[in-house]
């Protein structure tokens, strides 16, 4: 069959905002009940995230290109970013955690070539597929090997609203037993990193580099360069393992010092990126045994709990549970209010 992905046309002005506009870090722990994870969303902008609940049985396409379909299998709650137009991060029913940060072009990412072979999945859209399709890791790693992602372009980046932007992105996974991987797409081919260091996720360069940095035990400095928010958060992490912390209620309050550590600031700039700043949005912690979401936004000290109770996990339908009480407006604008 012929296929036709979405013609992509970035102008180099446009891919230098989109290099230097994203920064975010991850850590995920896992011992006895205690399975918990943090994420960062730091972003130089606005993403108006949503938290949304969507039921089983909603009928999907994972892209307009020879797309997947699917009815999904688990409910799910996941946090939209840019308009609705791409799920940052979210958990499913079953404890399965899917998330999509940034990697960009310069570090190799370039996904799969759109051939007859397989079906297709968007990247933004592979966070969507895994949620609503598998229950664990290895299942969705093996549904992920079961198509091909393809580079269809995103839209609704605030500022880039009617272009059609690369994906420069990669992905975590994690479930409910403790099992991670780093996924990533490095010149057309699949890689997975499944090994401890995959709970601990940043930004450039291609993961590799972060595992030799593990390898080599470099200690992080203070920068908000990815490795170092990277290595702050997995020191920080590790920490909890030196403890012993199983439970999960006592594991989500140590994971405040990592959010700490690999928060991002306000107006914090980052010389290895051009003086770029990166604010950190919002922080997310998730409690994959007992299915809670809890969202820490920049604009507000209140901090947002989400369950699957709050919606009918039975009913295909899509509700909002929380939106951001501050739209279109960056952290740095806030603060000159």
């Amino acid at each position: 069959m012929n296929k036709t992905l979405i013609a992509l046309t970035i102008a180099a002005s446009t891919f230098g905002i989109m290099q230097t506009a994203n920064a975010c870090t991850t850590a995920a722990y896992h011992n006895g009940e205690a399975q918990v994870t943090m994420r960062t969303m730091d972003w130089n902008g606005y993403d108006n995230a949503t938290v949304v609940g969507k039921g089983r049985g909603i009928n999907n396409s994972y892209s307009e290109t020879d797309g997947v379909s699917t009815k999904a299998k688990y409910a799910a709650i996941k946090i939209e970013s840019f308009g609705h137009a791409t799920v940052a991060e979210g958990i499913n029913e079953k404890g399965l955690e899917a998330r999509i940060l940034y990697l960009g072009t310069d570090a190799g990412t370039q996904f799969q070539q759109d051939t007859a072979e397989l079906a297709n999945v968007d990247a933004g859209e592979v966070p969507n597929f895994v949620l609503d399709n598998f229950a664990t890791v290895a299942e969705a790693i093996a549904g992920l090997e079961s198509v091909e992602v393809i580079p269809t372009g995103i839209t609704g980046i605030p500022g880039h609203e009617d272009e059609a932007i690369y994906p420069p992105v990669h992905f975590q996974l994690v479930d409910a037993s403790g099992e991670v991987a780093v996924v990533e797409y490095i010149g057309g081919e699949m890689k997975v990193y499944s090994e401890h260091g995959a709970s601990y996720m940043s930004n450039d360069p291609a993961f590799d580099y972060h595992l030799t940095l593990d390898k080599e035990q470099v200690e992080p400095n203070a920068t908000i360069r990815a490795a170092d928010r990277r290595l702050r958060a997995k020191v920080t992490t590790e920490d909890l393992y030196q403890r012993n912390v199983t439970n999960s209620q006592q594991a989500l309050i140590s994971m405040k010092a990592t959010q700490a550590a690999a928060f991002s600031g306000y107006n914090q700039q980052d010389p290895y990126f051009d003086n770029a700043t990166f604010p950190t949005l919002w922080a997310v912690f998730t409690d994959r045994t007992n299915k809670i979401l809890m969202l820490d936004r920049a604009h507000t000290f209140a901090t947002e709990s989400y369950s699957f109770d709050m919606f009918d996990v039975a009913a295909a339908e899509r509700v909002v549970l929380g939106e951001n009480p501050t739209p279109n407006a960056s952290f740095t604008n806030e603060l000159a209010k």
